[in-house]
């Protein structure tokens, strides 16, 4: 059923030229169920400040659907965009249940037009797969990806159900059932500095995803992350990842794809690749809550309750006019709008201030420099003078590549704060 029209003239009709600056969305994560069958103790959900999924329905509904698909179709349309990507997520996306992924194919297959090729994806967690849900990704060509931290004993200390048991096995049997169907899901997993960094990559190449990418441990400002030291020049994630990529870049063949090192070493030659966490680029993300709430990332959830909601609704209001809110507005240019610290640093062309959340101070939001910013100095810097120093020169050429040790592009902050370098 066509939705009822809006009186905006934003909704009314597409302009008569294509607008190329105006702000536009490429990627939606589809909050397709709020809830979920595991409690990891780190969820950005369900224990940090934002309590609004207390209001969610649990499972979004046929209409919402019906809803967003149009509202997409209409944006696609309007913007002329060849691609588009959808993220099932949730909570546990496989909650919502077969028919619910059947009917999203179904609409968007009458909604989106011939130009748009869309892109689905599957964020789980992997404990409810089978292969009839592996059949069925199959079949409507849904990319999967399944979250592990580990092996089971890293995994298991924050990994856990609403009893307090930990998750690896029910994890490792739906991992084992997705290969065995044909399918090869990429891993997420959340750095944890209790795991041994090489173990966990020698336990990932067991594993044998599609890809890999770290999530580093949602932290501000206000509450800092595991073993953050404000009085120490400590580095400890970077000194963790780094160890991982030297065994990756090691390898004669490398065994996947790790997205934040591909990234990382892409952007330090001068490319302008896209990556959420550090993006000089407009960030073209919405997510889309089980009611249709358009709203702006999801995981600044852990800043303040309520930061992410929005009057924007798929039912009432088309993609584009949720650019009126102010936290889609700050996400969107958050790889632009830096502070003065930020400004001043010499890697800003690659960490382009690191992930909005993890900037967050009470006092003044938004305008501090990450709170991972050492360590993000140290990774980018380490990766940074290996591929100026193993890269052949036919590869560096053109690339206009000056190399900064730690050192330097720490001192230079530290000078531009004057804080006596320690």
């Amino acid at each position: 059923m066509p939705l009822a029209p809006i009186v905006d003239p934003i909704s009314s009709c597409a302009p008569p030229e294509l607008d190329k600056t105006a702000p536009k969305c490429r990627l939606l994560v589809v909050k397709v169920a709020s809830r979920c069958n595991l409690d990891c103790s780190y969820c950005y959900v369900y224990h940090a400040a934002d309590l609004s999924y207390r209001k969610q329905p649990m499972v979004m509904s046929d209409a919402t659907i019906d809803a967003l698909t149009q509202r997409v179709g209409n944006h696609c349309r309007r913007h002329r965009l060849p691609g588009f990507t959808f993220v099932f997520h949730g909570g546990e996306p496989l909650l919502a249940g077969p028919r619910l992924f059947r009917r999203f194919a179904d609409r968007l297959a009458a909604e989106l037009p011939p130009e748009t090729k869309p892109r689905l994806c599957l964020q789980s967690n992997g404990t409810l797969l089978t292969k009839n849900w592996c059949d069925l990704l199959t079949e409507l060509k849904i990319g999967l990806g399944i979250s592990l931290d580990g092996p089971k004993r890293i995994n298991d200390l924050y990994r856990v159900d609403h009893a307090g048991k930990g998750s690896y096995d029910r994890v490792r049997a739906g991992w084992d059932i997705a290969k065995s169907c044909g399918l090869q899901p990429g891993l997420l997993a959340v750095v944890n500095l209790d795991a041994d960094p090489l173990e966990f990559y020698n336990h990932a190449k067991e594993l044998g995803p599609r890809s890999l990418d770290f999530l580093l441990p949602d932290g501000t400002h206000e509450t800092p992350p595991p073993q953050y030291s404000w009085s120490e020049e400590t580095t400890p994630y970077a000194d963790w990842l780094l160890r991982i990529f030297v065994a990756w870049v090691a390898e004669e063949k490398s065994p996947f794809r790790i997205r934040l090192f591909d990234y990382l070493m892409r952007t330090i030659l001068g490319g302008n690749d896209s990556y959420d966490n550090f993006n000089q680029n407009p960030n073209e993300v919405m997510v889309i809550e089980s009611n249709g709430d358009i709203e702006s990332l999801d995981v600044l959830k852990i800043c303040r309750d309520g930061i992410t909601q929005s009057a924007a609704n798929v039912h009432s209001h088309e993609l584009d006019q949720a650019f009126d809110n102010e936290m889609v507005q700050l996400y969107y240019n958050s790889g632009k709008n830096l502070c003065a610290t930020c400004q001043n640093c010499l890697i800003k062309s690659v960490c382009a201030g690191g992930y909005l959340p993890h900037r967050y101070r009470r006092a003044n939001a938004f305008d501090n420099p990450s709170v991972y910013c050492r360590d993000l100095m140290k990774l980018i810097t380490g990766i940074q003078n290996w591929v100026a120093l193993n890269l052949p020169q036919s590869v560096l050429a053109g690339t206009d590549l000056t190399p900064v040790t730690y050192a330097e592009a720490r001192s230079h902050i530290l000078a531009f704060q004057n804080v006596p370098t320690l």
